[in-house]
């Protein structure tokens, strides 16, 4: 654990506040009310496996081939290495889907507005640039957004998951389903469901993309 956990986490990995915590919270405690949520935004009956972030994991979260070995997708590390540098996503839940439906579940959570921007691409190396470049550039085609938008700025991680999510459906052809998980009334930085419709309307409207396949938003009460 690195200094910046430990000023967020308790020994355990138990994050002290914000969405770290409530995600924590609801894998782990409310399973049953994040996988109905979930479900119902999909509108599709998932059987889900949460493989992350568990308490008997210390709330691990994980990126790169080490996300694919928590989804039992060890063989996977290859193609994965061909489509995105090393330094990618650390995902704030994974899960596998089981049951009439298969396949794996990408999960991003945010307690305030401005965890949806960042400082833009960090990559500084030629080579990584341009893969992440090439692969922006399939999933905004496949997205059918506009190839000017700018994805590599301070949207740039809704971007790289959204790209994630393409690898899983269209390099891998396997079932996958990205959803964002908007907690209201986070005690550490209130926000209501009004305020994050308006969020994320912006985003979709500056990243142009109308509409998103195996997707959904979900909102869900912050736990105290």
């Amino acid at each position: 654990m690195g200094k910046s956990d430990r000023n967020r986490c308790d020994a355990s990995g138990r994050a002290f506040a914000g969405s770290q915590r409530q995600i924590q919270h609801y894998v782990n405690e409310q399973q049953s009310v994040l996988d109905g949520a979930i479900s119902a935004a999909l509108s599709l009956p998932l059987s889900i496996s949460w493989a992350s972030p568990l308490r008997s994991d210390r709330y691990r979260e994980y990126k790169d081939s080490a996300f694919l070995r928590v989804l039992g997708l060890d063989r996977s590390g290859t193609e994965l290495s061909r489509f995105w540098p090393r330094g990618g996503p650390v995902w704030d839940a994974l899960g596998i889907v089981s049951g009439a439906s298969q396949g794996v579940l990408l999960l991003e959570a945010k307690s305030h507005v401005p965890e949806i921007s960042g400082t833009g691409c960090g990559a500084k190396a030629d080579r990584s640039i341009r893969k992440i470049e090439a692969s922006l550039a399939m999933t905004k085609l496949w997205l059918e957004a506009s190839s000017e938008a700018d994805w590599k700025g301070e949207l740039y991680q809704t971007a790289n998951r959204l790209a994630h999510l393409y690898f899983f459906r269209e390099i891998l052809h396997m079932d996958a389903w990205l959803v964002n998980v908007y907690f209201t009334a986070d005690p550490h930085s209130p926000t209501s469901k009004a305020e994050w419709d308006m969020a994320v309307a912006n985003v979709k409207g500056a990243m142009r993309i109308s509409k998103i396949p195996f997707y959904a938003d979900v909102y869900l009460p912050a736990i105290c």
